[in-house]
């Protein structure tokens, strides 16, 4: 059975490994390239609510312009919430971006 070797902090401390007895050893490095994208930077959490659109998945990236400072940024979604109130419907996005 294959494993990944998982080092945290500057690669001196050994992390635990990814034990996937099911996965083929290719599945397995996506996994591990995965793992190591998803923490080579630092990322910022934003809320925000906004007008629902359909096809709103988790994994999208999205361009957000931010109204008092007129910049676009592109952020990751990873979160879409819906509620239902009289006759609105509320969405927030929760959203992650590279900590400037």
């Amino acid at each position: 059975m294959a494993s990944i070797e998982v080092y945290r902090g500057a690669g001196d401390r050994p992390g635990t490994p990814i034990v996937e007895p099911l996965l083929a050893d290719t599945a397995l490095l996506a996994r591990g390239r995965a793992e190591m994208d998803r923490h080579a930077h630092v990322v910022e959490q934003v809320e925000l609510d906004a007008v629902f659109r359909a096809g709103l998945r988790p994994g999208q990236l999205c361009e957000v312009t931010d109204p008092t400072q007129l910049l676009a940024r592109r952020v990751k979604l990873v979160g879409v919430a819906l509620r239902f109130g009289g006759d609105t419907l509320d969405c927030s996005l929760s959203l992650e971006e590279p900590k400037a």
